[in-house]
């Protein structure tokens, strides 16, 4: 099981949004995309399982359409 965390990034503060669980990592891509669709197709497109299991998370940055900027966490739950 993967864990899935999405923050809302306002200067040097992180403001929790959004946490649930997910039984793979495309599943938890496709539940990042479903929260943040207007983030751009490409958001995710590197290899979120390769990080996951390189570096134990996959974590990255985005602005959605509105121009919030989203700190998106995909780790393995342990």
């Amino acid at each position: 099981m993967f864990r899935i965390a999405i923050s809302r990034v306002e200067g040097p503060r992180i403001i929790p949004v959004r946490r649930e669980s997910a039984l793979s990592v495309e599943e938890a891509v496709r539940a990042m995309r479903g929260h943040l669709p207007g983030a751009g197709a490409d958001t995710f497109s590197e290899d979120v399982q390769s990080s996951v299991n390189r570096i134990n998370d996959f974590r990255q940055d985005v602005v959605a359409p509105d121009g919030q900027q989203y700190r998106v966490v995909i780790a393995p739950m342990i």
